[in-house]
Order: structure tokens, then C-alpha cells, then sequence
């Protein structure tokens, strides 16, 4: 029994080793210290109970004392692992709380922990299944909380501990009723405690390394959102918008997708008069306005600087003059207050034709957008033809006069 002691002793504090220098080399969790805490405590308790072992045979009177001491000690200290193990759960998992309180858990611990004090000048000859009783109450009592947590994939590995507690609760009774002879419950405590806490070191490590792989899954996520959108305007830059772009080329019909050029008149004197701020709000302004003006299956995007675009889907070039009419109507509403100069906008308005390339649609709408421009802004200009030969309809004046 003294070596199964010593092993069990010597598994924990490899176990725990393994642990702390896990915890070292990664980010460290709230809870993560509970569980170290938990590891070691045992290994204190599975350590000392195996030096209490040897004791008695080296001769009797006081350290035959020492060794009654000892052998307490060590029971407190499997006693331990349990609620430091709620306790660092209810840390881990901060908004998904198990029943009860952490207050409950330190009341528990410590009412069982008088009771099994208590044993030893009460009841001295029952003193160790006393103190064994009040371990399996507080090993029960863990269990019965980790059962009754929030449930799902991610509690998995906690409940599966749960049901190794109740093993662990219940291995010294179960010795005994198999034993043919006088058994110490406490060697038992020690082999169950150890398997106990290792399968919590296998826990720690499963909750820490899903909780990286989530966040870094999220981080990812996170960057492409980033990657994608224009951070002052949140509409898909360039690149995003030709990739959306080209997808939706694809799932329509050809011929029924229409591509509207914009930019905003005079923004560099806007820039120039009222500083960056002013041009970085404006450029918000009409972001914002654009995105209400569309419907959900549009793209929109901005392609740099002040300019941005528009692919409508299944429409008419009569129908985008409308949509520019809006976009404008919009931007006039929400400028008071915005401290800006008078806003204009200049529009370009092509149909893509069958088999023409978002690009080469870009191309033509930017010719016609300065057409609109030479035509004297805040208008827009549909063109038709190719880009070698546009043909530019009548401009159409817009609301709002340029700055």
C-alpha cells in the first residue's frame, strides 16, 4: 500500500508540473490558478499521506503522533480539489454560472472540513471514515453542480468530470464492501483523489485550448470583416466590391445589372477649408445615405478616396437615376447639424452590357460620371455605347447645388 501511495504521489506531481508549465507557456484564464492551486494541494495531500505511511516503522510514541497528524492533514487536503475546481469554473465561465454561489462552495468546504477536525477528539477510532464521509459530502456536492451546469458542447469535458467525482466519492465505501478484511479508507482516498485530478488537469487543458481555438477562429473572422470593409465608411472596399461584384455578375441574367459612378464635387476644398475631419465626415454622410438608399441584394462599395460605386441588380438605368435622386434627397436631410459645407454629387449611370466585366462597366461609368462633371455637377449622366465610343444622354440635375 506504501508504494501505491508513493506512485500515486509521484503521478500527481508530474501531473501538476505538466500543468503549471502549460499555463506558463499560454494565455492564463480566470479560474486557471484554482485548478494549479487544486493540483497541487493534492499532490500535498497523496505526498504526505505517503510519508505518513512510513512513519510507524521507524518506532512508536511521538512519531507514531506525527504520523496521526500527518495522515489528518493529508485527508483535509483531499478534501480540497473539489470546490477549487467549482470555484475556478465559475471564474472560467463568469456568464455561464453554475447554480449556487461561490460563497456556497467555501461554506461547504469548510463545514465539512469541521466535521472531519471535529472526528479526531469526538470519535478518534471512526476519526478516518468520518473524515472520508465528509469528503465524499463535498466530492457529491461538486459533482451534483457540474450536472447541473448550462449544458451544451463546450460543458462536456465538465460533466464528464462530474461523473469521475461521484467514482472517486464513492471508491472508498466501495473498497470496503469488497475488502475481506480491515481497510484504511485514506490509501483509497489517494488512488481515487489522483485519477480525480488528473482528469481535472485534462479538463483545464481541453476548456483552455477550445477557449483559444474560439478566439482565434474569431480574430479571423474579425480580420476579414476588416480586410473587407472600408473602416471609415463600413461599405466594401475595392477589392471586396469587385469580388461581390463579379459573384453577382454571375447569378444574374446578362444585361439586367446596372453599375452607378459617384464622387462627391469639390472635396478637396472641403478637405482644404474645414480640415479632414470635416472631408472624414462627409464621406460618412454619404455612406451612410447610399447604404439606405439600397435594397438588399445590391452591392455597394467605396473605391477610394471620395468616389464610390454602385452595382443595382436586376433594374434599368431609369431606375438608378431614381436611386441617385434618393441617395441625394437622403444625404440633403442628414446634412444639418453635420457642420459641412453644401454637398454635391456627380453620377455616372451604365447598363453592363452581356459579357462585359465589372472593370471594363467601371471604366465607362467613370467617363460618364466626369461628363457629369463637365456638364457642371451635382447631375447625372447615362452613358450607352462602348468605352472607345460613349454615348452620353441629357444630364439630369440633382437637388443639391455644388459647394
Amino acid at each position: 500500500m506504501s508504494d501505491a501511495l508513493v506512485f500515486s504521489a509521484a503521478a500527481l506531481a508530474a501531473a501538476s508540473a505538466s500543468l503549471t508549465a502549460f499555463g506558463r507557456r499560454r494565455q492564463r484564464y480566470g479560474g486557471w490558478g484554482f485548478w494549479v492551486a487544486a493540483m497541487w494541494l493534492t499532490t500535498a495531500g497523496a505526498a504526505l499521506s505517503a510519508v505518513s505511511a512510513f512513519v510507524p516503522q521507524a518506532g512508536s510514541g511521538p512519531l507514531s503522533g506525527l504520523s496521526a497528524v500527518g495522515t489528518a492533514l493529508a485527508g483535509l487536503l483531499l478534501m480540497l480539489w473539489p470546490v477549487f475546481t467549482l470555484v475556478g469554473l465559475r471564474r472560467f465561465h463568469p456568464r455561464q454560472a453554475l447554480p449556487g454561489h461561490e460563497h456556497w462552495d467555501w461554506g461547504v468546504l469548510a463545514a465539512a472540513a469541521t466535521v472531519a477536525v471535529g472526528a479526531g477528539w469526538l470519535v478518534p477510532d471512526d476519526s478516518a471514515w468520518v473524515a472520508t464521509a465528509s469528503g465524499m459530502a463535498v466530492l457529491l456536492y461538486a459533482a451534483s453542480l457540474l450536472f447541473m451546469g448550462p449544458g451544451g458542447r463546450e460543458f462536456k469535458p465538465v460533466q464528464g468530470l462530474g461523473a469521475v467525482m461521484v467514482l472517486v466519492a464513492l471508491a472508498p465505501a466501495a473498497t470496503a464492501l469488497l475488502a475481506s478484511g480491515p481497510l484504511q479508507p485514506l490509501p483509497v482516498r489517494v488512488a481515487a483523489a489522483a485519477l480525480g485530478a488528473v482528469v481535472l488537469a485534462f479538463m483545464a487543458l481541453t476548456l483552455v485550448c477550445e477557449r483559444t481555438e474560439r478566439q482565434l477562429r474569431d480574430s479571423r473572422r474579425r480580420l476579414r470583416v476588416l480586410a473587407n470593409l472600408d473602416t471609415l465608411t463600413q461599405v466594401p472596399n475595392r477589392r471586396h466590391f469587385q469580388e461581390l461584384a463579379d459573384q453577382a455578375l454571375n447569378q444574374d441574367e446578362p444585361g439586367t445589372c446596372v453599375l452607378l459612378h459617384f464622387d462627391i464635387d469639390h472635396f478637396k476644398r472641403i478637405n482644404d477649408l474645414f480640415g479632414h475631419a470635416a472631408g472624414d465626415r462627409a464621406l460618412r454622410l454619404v455612406s451612410s445615405a447610399m447604404l439606405e438608399s439600397l435594397r438588399a441584394h445590391d452591392v455597394a462599395g467605396r473605391q477610394g478616396g471620395d468616389e464610390f460605386v454602385l452595382l443595382l441588380r436586376r433594374t434599368t438605368p431609369r431606375d438608378a437615376v431614381g436611386v441617385a435622386a434618393r441617395i441625394v434627397a437622403e444625404v440633403q436631410r442628414r446634412a444639418p447639424g453635420q457642420q459641412l459645407p453644401t454637398l454635391s454629387l456627380s453620377f455616372g449611370v451604365v447598363q453592363i452590357g452581356f459579357g462585359e466585366g465589372i472593370n471594363a462597366a467601371l471604366r465607362r461609368a467613370d467617363q460618364a460620371m466626369y461628363e457629369a462633371k463637365r456638364q457642371g455637377r451635382s447631375r447625372v449622366v447615362t452613358a450607352a455605347g462602348d468605352e472607345e465610343r460613349p454615348v452620353f444622354a441629357e444630364s439630369q440635375r440633382l437637388g443639391l447645388m455644388a459647394a
